[in-house]
């Protein structure tokens, strides 16, 4: 399941990411009567994403946060059920790969306990965040962490580094230049 969304959210990284940005004046003047039609690669992201939700198995990044209070990390990912298909996991990683600060604040505090698979899809929920917010996921990553570093989820395959790297362009935050920099050296 975790592979299937991390590959659809790619595929919708890369759709949005080859669209050449319009002058805002032609945009409006030439914006269809009826509503766009969402592109497939959307729609599959959006059920995969209302499927990890309908498995009965939500989780808010609070109780998450709470988890890692009461268990560590370690104990956490393990009480998320880390590895079971439709899990509370699931749930974080799709989170996660929102960027919504407060699931970005969950990655921070599961990082410590992610070894393995549950690091490498750590690694792609962050690549999908960085992709989403870039500025976003840069104030959470650090330098000095082993797996939350902008050169460790800045780096990837050729593919993955050129969806990413526009992305990473686009932060205009002063706070950010030195993230950004090592960002965009990890990128190439």
């Amino acid at each position: 399941m975790m592979r299937r969304l991390s590959l659809i959210a790619l595929v919708a990284v890369a759709a949005c990411s080859q669209a050449e940005p319009e002058p805002a004046a032609k945009a409006l003047a030439e914006a269809p009567a009826a509503p766009a039609e969402i592109p497939e690669a959307t729609k599959g992201f959006a059920e995969g994403v209302r499927i990890a939700w309908e498995n009965g198995q939500a989780v808010t990044p609070d109780e998450a946060t709470q988890l890692v209070g009461l268990n560590g990390p370690e104990g956490a990912i393990a009480a998320l059920e880390a590895g079971t298909p439709g899990s509370r996991w699931t749930t974080v990683l799709v989170g996660i790969a929102s960027a919504e600060p407060a699931w970005l604040d969950v990655a921070a505090a599961l990082e410590p306990g992610a070894t393995g698979e549950r690091a490498t899809e750590l690694d792609t929920a962050l690549k999908a965040a960085l992709a989403t917010d870039p500025a976003a996921t840069l104030r959470v990553l650090e330098v000095a962490r082993q797996r939350l570093s902008p050169a460790v989820v800045c780096a990837g395959d050729a593919r993955t580094t050129g969806l990413l790297k526009p992305a990473v362009e686009t932060i205009a935050d002063p706070a950010l230049e030195a993230k950004k920099t090592a960002c965009l050296e990890a990128l190439g």
